[in-house]
């Protein structure tokens, strides 16, 4: 008898560990599957995409317009001044270009991941666009590149001396020549005035330290204002403009036009000739692939891990003419290898798992503190 009952203890024993065993890999299973490959996935599963990189190509350019002033031909008569503007320009530098890649949402590369029990797997961080961004953990940084503010750009049309205060005596002149010698007087008498202001031999002077310095800095402006009218106007201003481009595996960028460029009007289109080109070059390197030695032909394929990517390295380049602007090194995702890691990484839900938006490339894994 008490042979029989060991062994109905050992029997019941066995059953209770194998029903344990059973509940305990049950509450483990993760797959994770290509959403292509999925009859119904939009039930029963989460979805995520990794992303295709794209590259954004800021192109920082300053504008000098010059303006002639209306007594620019009387300034070494009245005033003296011999390098004076004497007829109106506009042109056009590039000043730096920056270049900066962001990860947009692939949808050839969406994938379903099915869960049993409690684990890690539903523990998603998915990007506003759906990108993987990791597991068990926060948004890093947005994929997308904010806008570049930009600013209407003065034209030379919009600059004028109308700012200029204007004497009755000097409205009254009937001639150019008149009207310039009158202006020269003005500077003279702004230049005597702060002269005499700043020795202290003013009939009038400020009350304080405050007004004093009010007084010298409009006696200043007041001057500048009169000398363009012989010297001319020199304004500067700063644009940036920005082109954003996806790069396609099945595509040659070898001497691709991003824009063109002419001193008079800035950047133009790609396919405007009175510009001369700049060129977006792009050189991939090649990549060992990492072969998948399992059959395809399997009646039961194993289960898959989170899919993640292995992105290629590739160095763009921005040329204008035949002249280097800006070089930098990047990752790209579309170039790279799609590869899984072991579904048993996400079987415990205190696994963390980081993941780059921008390139789908695995950043790291540890567990919770």
């Amino acid at each position: 008898m008490k042979i029989k009952r060991y062994y109905t203890l050992m029997a019941g024993a066995l059953l209770i560990s194998s029903s344990i065993l059973a509940q305990k890999k049950e509450s483990t299973l993760v797959d994770v599957k290509p959403t292509s490959q999925v009859v119904d996935a939009t039930t029963q599963s989460l979805t995520y995409m990794l992303p295709k990189t794209s590259i954004r190509v800021d192109i920082e350019m300053e504008k000098t317009i010059k303006k002639a002033g209306p007594y620019y031909r009387y300034s070494q008569r009245y005033l003296n001044l011999s390098n004076v503007i004497t007829e109106d320009s506009e042109e056009w530098v590039i000043k730096g270009v920056h270049i900066h890649t962001s990860g947009k949402a692939d949808e050839d590369k969406r994938f379903s991941i099915f869960t049993k029990g409690n684990t890690s797997a539903q523990m998603l961080t998915l990007t506003p666009e759906g990108i993987l961004a990791g597991i068990n953990t926060s948004l890093p940084f947005s994929t997308q590149l904010p806008p570049k503010e930009q600013h209407p750009i003065l034209s030379l049309d919009e600059i004028d001396f109308d700012n200029v205060a204007l004497n009755e005596e000097l409205l009254y002149k009937t001639s150019s020549a008149a009207m310039a010698q009158e202006a020269a007087n003005m500077v003279y008498r702004l230049r005597s005035t702060r002269t005499n202001l700043l020795s202290g031999e003013l009939e009038n002077l400020p009350p304080d330290g405050e007004a004093y310095n009010t007084i010298l800095k409009e006696i200043e402006k007041q001057e500048k204002d009169f000398v363009s009218l012989f010297a001319g106007k020199t304004i500067t201003v700063s644009l940036t403009r920005s082109f954003e481009l996806t790069p396609d595996p099945l595509s040659s960028y070898t001497n691709h036009v991003l824009c063109r460029f002419n001193q008079q009007k800035g950047l133009v289109d790609a396919m405007d000739i009175t510009g001369t080109p700049i060129y977006f070059k792009m050189d991939v390197e090649k990549m060992k692939v990492l072969k998948n030695n399992s059959s395809e032909r399997s009646k039961d394929p194993a289960p898959n891990g989170l899919f993640y990517n292995l992105p290629a390295p590739a160095t763009i380049t921005i040329v204008d003419k035949n002249t280097t602007i800006a070089s930098k090194k990047v990752k790209l995702a579309q170039y790279g290898q799609v590869i899984s890691m072991p579904p048993s990484v996400l079987s415990k839900e205190s696994v963390v798992i980081e993941i780059c938006p921008k390139t789908g490339a695995l950043l790291s894994v540890s567990k919770q503190q």
